[in-house]
């Protein structure tokens, strides 16, 4: 039987559907091709071909070579070398393109995916995702930072090579404006921050929940959007990477490792976004912790939008969030 969930963060309704699920075997082990990938041999982000990307904006190295580097995005959207400023023409409104775009190069070898990720490898990139964090919010001139991995031509990722991209913008899109309004909201009719009464009710429903450790919970939430959609939520008042401490990092690298370990087992090379959710720059202070919390969002794209999910803007879900988490975890 269809039925629909309602997602007290988004405050959207997913309609699900089981009977329009794929054989499973249609969904294991899908392997992307790369249209117009750029061979082996000359991948920019391999070690050795670093003279091929934009000047490094920092790296962590171990025994004289490095392990996750940063760089300017070579086809940028954003620019950081532009006036910020807003101009009309006639009815019309428009704003530089100013920001920072850049590009985390996760690892110097080419082959391996994040579901290959040592210990090691997660700490490195958690560790340079935070540093990047840290120093762009101290140019006062930006209000959001959107971090986030593309992996599968089905996901938006044109290269192969393993990386993720760092987007700081000069203003609060509209979306997240909004969640930020309603968390702000909800903390002040009922004193507790919205993501930990979501975590709450996950865990006494058990049914969704897939992990957990001292620090972060990792679950498919119960009115997901996507076909095995999974959370990975910080139980702690924390609100952005820029607060975690050398343990809070650790602990997010073994539920991360633990979680891709088992994706990969369950879905095989399948097209995911991944997105690392920090509360904005934008009225940053103390009191953000009180309403916001770090989480990240792993998206498969199992199934494309289609002429439902644009006219209405809700979802259709072919796998319930109990079905995927059971799946999840019965992975070895």
């Amino acid at each position: 039987m269809s039925d629909f969930r309602y997602c007290k963060l988004t405050r959207e309704w997913t309609l699900f559907a089981p009977e329009r699920l794929k054989r499973p075997s249609d969904l294991h082990n899908k392997k992307d091709v790369y249209l117009g990938e750029i061979i082996h041999e000359k991948c920019p982000f391999d070690m050795g071909k670093e003279e091929f990307t934009p000047n490094e904006i920092t790296r962590i190295s171990q025994d004289g070579k490095w392990q996750c580097r940063v760089v300017p995005n070579l086809y940028n959207a954003l620019s950081i070398d532009v006036q910020s400023k807003s101009s009309r023409e006639s009815f019309f409104e428009t704003y530089s393109g100013f920001g920072a775009h850049e590009v985390v190069i996760e690892t110097p070898n080419h082959e391996k995916q994040i579901w290959d990720f040592d210990y090691n490898d997660f700490l490195n990139y958690f560790t340079i995702i935070k540093e990047r964090a840290v120093n762009l919010q101290k140019d006062d001139r930006f209000a959001y930072l959107s971090v986030f991995k593309n992996y599968g031509k089905d996901a938006g990722a044109s290269m192969s090579h393993s990386h993720s991209q760092i987007m700081a913008l000069p203003f609060l899109p509209k979306k997240i404006k909004e969640e930020i309004v309603y968390k702000k909201e909800y903390f002040n009719e009922h004193k507790r921050a919205l993501m930990d009464d979501i975590v709450y009710e996950e865990l006494n429903y058990q049914k969704n929940i897939i992990s957990q450790n001292s620090e972060f919970v990792l679950f498919c939430p119960y009115a997901s959007k996507f076909a095995f959609e999974a959370k990975i939520v910080s139980k702690k008042k924390l609100s952005s990477i820029t607060e975690f401490s050398k343990t809070d990092l650790s602990a997010l690298c073994d539920i991360t490792k633990e979680f891709f370990s088992k994706f990969h087992k369950s879905l095989g090379e399948m097209s995911f976004n991944m997105i690392i959710k920090n509360a904005p720059y934008e009225e940053y202070n103390d009191k953000t912790k009180e309403y916001f919390r770090f989480y990240i969002e792993i998206k498969p794209r199992i199934y494309k939008q289609a002429g439902f999910e644009l006219d209405s803007n809700m979802y259709i879900n072919v796998m319930l969030p109990e079905d995927a988490a059971k799946i999840y975890k019965e992975s070895k």
